[in-house]
């Protein structure tokens, strides 16, 4: 089970388990904890990160990956696309088919898009991307015990009081009809015998607002509002990702070069 190098450290763990179990480890302090980050964990080692050179957020530390990304050569030149030569034209191009992207052409139709005027490229099939790999659940304060303000805390004391407020506080007023959403379209949370929905602990909550569909709840979140999407005849173009922006005159984005995977050919959509 366990490769020949790891016997040693198997046995010296057996030999020592008794005496360590009786062993309450002393509670760290801030700064000890720190020390700890700052020499183990990647996202505290300074060498691990550079400013990024490019774009909107030029100057942000951020991962050397992440910069290699961002700074690196596109994809194609301005003189290997015509642009002149629109092959989609929508006034809603949405980037992405997984849980976000889905809901954002969802709730466009809600609030008057005409279905044939949305348009959802995504690099895979509809529907795979993270969302459908999330399994432990999604947060929503809609208990008694709870709220959005106590729920709020916890966001911005999890994440080192480094998030944005304005996002944060958008992100647990929504959070309730969101799941009231859900099970009207037919996600099928966690319940008891009552009906009542069953909700646990989640990273850093104080209360058990996590709400699942056994431990595969990103799956059927996803079944759900993709069958929404079909319902309504939403379109999407499948296994193709956008490589390129297209800009305007003023800088604002007004359409993409999709690739398609399947064929090799580029699409130019214009998009309002």
């Amino acid at each position: 089970m366990y490769p020949k190098e790891l016997k040693k450290s198997l046995q010296k763990v057996e030999a020592t388990r008794e005496k360590r179990l009786g062993v309450l480890p002393k509670r760290m302090s801030a700064k000890e904890r720190d020390e700890v980050l700052q020499q183990y964990h990647p996202d505290y080692k300074p060498e691990a990160k550079r400013k990024l050179k490019v774009g909107a957020s030029k100057g942000a530390i951020v991962p050397h990956e992440v910069a290699d990304l961002l700074e690196a050569y596109p994809a194609i030149r301005a003189k290997d696309i015509d642009l002149g030569k629109v092959d989609y034209e929508t006034d809603l191009l949405i980037i992405g088919g997984g849980g976000a992207g889905t809901t954002a052409a969802l709730y466009a139709y809600y609030n008057g898009v005409k279905p044939e005027n949305i348009l959802i490229a995504t690099k895979l099939r509809h529907g795979d991307a993270n969302t459908m790999m999330a399994q432990g659940g999604i947060q929503a304060a809609d208990k008694p015990h709870d709220s959005p303000a106590i729920h709020y805390l916890d966001v911005i004391g999890g994440g080192h009081y480094a998030n944005k407020p304005e996002l944060v506080a958008k992100l647990v007023m929504d959070a309730p009809g969101i799941i009231h959403w859900h099970e009207r379209l037919g996600v099928m949370y966690d319940k008891k015998a009552t009906g009542e929905m069953i909700t646990i602990h989640g990273g850093g909550t104080s209360r058990k607002r996590m709400h699942s569909a056994k431990d595969y709840t990103g799956m059927e979140i996803m079944r759900v509002i993709r069958d929404e999407a079909r319902n309504i005849g939403l379109n999407v173009l499948e296994f193709s990702p956008a490589i390129e922006l297209i800009t305007d005159s003023t800088g604002r984005v007004c359409g993409a070069v999709l690739f398609n995977m399947e064929t090799e050919q580029y699409y130019v959509v214009r998009a309002k």
